[in-house]
């Protein structure tokens, strides 16, 4: 009787590993099968650098750029009204009663504060306009290495940037350019929702 109570288990657990012995066996089987049908092909690109040569990636550059100028100057402009307002209700001080100089000194630091809302509120339309821009040649860029990929046979693309070295023949940077800047020479910044208003 306890002869019988070892052996049982001992027995199932060797028919068990007897049954997932032959499994992986198997699928190991399959695996190598399927891999012999698939050769791998692999393409690679970097893609900051297609957006930053191509001719879009140079438009949207332009663009930003003459826009953040002029913000610049528009702020500028505002902050020297304002230092203007400042040294005048500076000398002023003598002259008003201290009722009269607190209001003014209220309108004098809500103008300084709304100037300082509408810079935060440029900054970041600015922001979004370069992402916007970016996102535009990023989306046919990627549709160019689809179609280029597809062509070559390609079943893995990688971005140059996320691997430590690769050999210059795998990559097909240079090819998606030169098709961007046919299809894409040139994008604008403005969402078209700005653009209407």
């Amino acid at each position: 009787m306890t002869k019988c109570r070892l052996w049982y288990p001992n027995c199932f657990n060797l028919i068990l590993t007897f049954f997932l012995g032959t499994w992986l066996i198997s699928v190991a089987s399959v695996m190598a099968q399927g891999q012999e049908k698939e050769p791998v092909s692999i393409g690679v690109v970097d893609r900051q650098a297609i957006i930053r040569s191509s001719s879009a990636g140079q438009s949207v550059r332009d663009e930003f750029e003459a826009k953040e100028k002029a913000y610049r100057e528009e702020i500028g402009a505002r902050e020297n009204v304002l230092r203007d307002q400042q040294e005048e209700l500076a000398r002023q001080r003598a002259i008003l009663t201290p009722e009269a100089f607190g209001a003014r000194e209220a309108e004098f630091a809500a103008k300084v504060e709304q100037l300082q809302r509408d810079v935060n509120e440029r900054n970041k339309k600015l922001e979004n306009m370069l992402a916007y821009g970016m996102q535009q040649i990023d989306a046919a860029a990627i549709q160019i290495i689809a179609e280029i990929a597809e062509a070559k046979k390609f079943t893995l693309v990688l971005d140059k940037t996320q691997l430590l070295m690769v050999t210059k023949n795998y990559e097909f940077s240079d090819e998606v350019v030169a098709i961007l800047d046919e299809r894409l020479p040139a994008v604008s910044i403005v969402p078209p929702e700005e653009a209407a208003q």
